[in-house]
């Protein structure tokens, strides 16, 4: 290791560290509880409604800044919408998963079951909407990119998409906002559901959306309907077995020609790095035996399924650690 890696490695965890610190000092002490987005505050105001003293709570005030916590325009202050997010169930930062760490590795018992088929609906329901604030970018881009060379993407009247293990239905929808003829079928659990139904409704495209409520192995799907389908963030919680029969099932469902996008922790921008490698650690404490797939991986069991050619895209934007896997049939 050179001396400037050294120096990277040092002040990277520092800045971790650091960032880490004042975040959970915010939370455990509540300093803006009561407080709004789009409310602004001066230093002055913060440091006497906390009795602080003016020079460090300006100091801190600067500092969550910096860290996008706060927004600040002259020498007033008001909380980030993200702030709003972090009230919710993101508030810890799951720290609870990462506290569970010493056990798992002890004794190989993971703190959730998010794979088993008897606790993933109560469990996705708890994440699914932020999971849809978290995906939007990647969403939009790869949209973006596929409509690049494949102009029936925003054209193609009677457009079929298929969102598997659809979530908040934010891989199929964004299909449906470049092109206000295309209609989607989302395949999740029912409770997971209802947060695209309330996406759905809230942007005006519930009529060209359809469900399948139910666990999406055992559905029942129309056959060479969908020119395209998605499987975004699932097949990391399958196993291998469990991939390859829904290859198979989703191959059955797609029309001559159509394509599938699977999309993971699997792209290749270096930023994402620790992003993947942070993923990947928290589905093994969070899960029996997920893992990310790679798709040199899901390649041979899309080609047992019949898909015949394949193309890949790292998705460079926020968290970019996702990347997406064409496969055509």
């Amino acid at each position: 290791m050179t001396k400037n890696k050294e120096l990277e490695t040092y002040f990277s965890l520092m800045l971790a560290s650091g960032s880490t610190a004042l975040y959970n000092f915010v939370q455990e002490n509540e300093l803006f509880k009561g407080y709004k987005v789009g409310v602004s505050f001066s230093a002055k105001d913060f440091a006497d409604k906390h009795q602080y003293k003016m020079i460090p709570a300006e100091v801190l005030l600067n500092s969550l800044v910096s860290l996008g916590l706060l927004e600040k325009k002259n020498d007033q202050y008001e909380l980030a919408s993200v702030m709003e997010l972090l009230s919710g169930n993101y508030k810890n930062l799951s720290a609870e998963y990462w506290a569970h760490l010493p056990t798992l590795l002890k004794t190989g018992t993971p703190f959730k079951r998010m794979d088993a088929v008897a606790d993933s609906e109560k469990e996705y329901q708890v994440q699914v909407k932020s999971l849809e604030w978290m995906m939007t970018p990647c969403a939009e881009l790869m949209v973006e990119m596929l409509a690049k060379t494949r102009a029936d993407i925003k054209t193609k009247k009677d457009l079929e998409v298929l969102d598997v293990g659809a979530g908040s239905g934010v891989w199929g929808f964004n299909f449906l906002y470049q092109n206000k003829d295309a209609k989607a079928t989302l395949a999740d659990w029912p409770a997971v559901l209802v947060v695209a139904k309330a996406t759905a409704e809230r942007k005006g495209i519930k009529d060209r959306v359809t469900t399948i409520e139910g666990n999406f192995h055992e559905s029942v799907w129309p056959e060479d309907k969908f020119h395209y389908a998605t499987l975004g963030n699932v097949t990391h919680i399958l196993t291998a077995e469990a991939n390859k029969t829904l290859f198979k099932k989703i191959y059955k469902a797609m029309k001559p020609g159509g394509e599938l996008v699977i999309l993971d922790a699997y792209g290749e921008v270096p930023e994402g790095e620790l992003a993947r490698a942070l993923y990947q650690m928290g589905l093994t404490i969070r899960t029996i035996q997920g893992r990310v797939f790679q798709p040199n991986e899901l390649k041979p069991w899309l080609e047992e399924a019949g898909f015949k050619t394949f193309e890949f895209h790292s998705l460079n934007v926020v968290p970019r650690s996702m990347g997406m896997l064409v496969a055509k049939k």
